[in-house]
């Protein structure tokens, strides 16, 4: 968790459990407890969002194909937007990890900050948030593109901490 965020009105707390359900690009009903056993990176974009188009490459490529045979599930949450959208987005960057569509927003209403004069829908876009395999949330950054290698180390480095566990 950055500096930042230990300033944020939030409603959630590190070590807390955490679940729900959103559709997948394909209509189908995806939970993080389909999860539970493995260490997950969800994170939080939107098809018009630089930065997140900057880091897409490095999801699939760094975190994805390099940990999703040690334990890893990555998931891709697009911010209410649609899923011809999406699928673009999907297509141009190659994911191969699932993409879920909170296409009414409730999920992103839950992990954004409150952060004066920006909508949940702007103040979640390009955050991480990683759990453990009992679905306990373990760490969270908002976006940061000043420091875009220390997240991005920071992130890999807690995911090798949590497989180790």
């Amino acid at each position: 968790m950055s500096e930042e965020a230990t300033s944020l009105k939030l409603s959630f707390k590190l070590g807390e459990k955490l679940d729900f359900s959103l559709s997948d690009i394909e209509g189908k009903n995806i939970s993080l407890s389909d999860y539970r056993g493995k260490v997950i990176l969800a994170f939080f974009f939107t098809t018009w969002c630089p930065y997140c188009s900057a880091e897409a490459p490095y999801l699939e490529k760094e975190v994805w194909q390099k940990f999703k045979n040690k334990g890893v599930q990555v998931l891709a949450i697009d911010v209410l937007e649609t899923k011809e959208l999406v699928e673009k987005m999907r297509k141009k960057f190659n994911w191969t990890f699932p993409v879920l569509l909170d296409t009414d927003g409730r999920v992103t209403k839950k992990f954004a900050p409150e952060k004066e004069g920006l909508s949940p829908e702007v103040a979640i876009i390009n955050s991480h948030f990683i759990l453990d395999s009992e679905l306990r949330l373990r760490y969270y950054e908002y976006l940061n593109m000043e420091r875009f290698d220390a997240r991005a180390r920071a992130t890999i480095k807690k995911l090798e901490e949590l497989l180790a566990e």
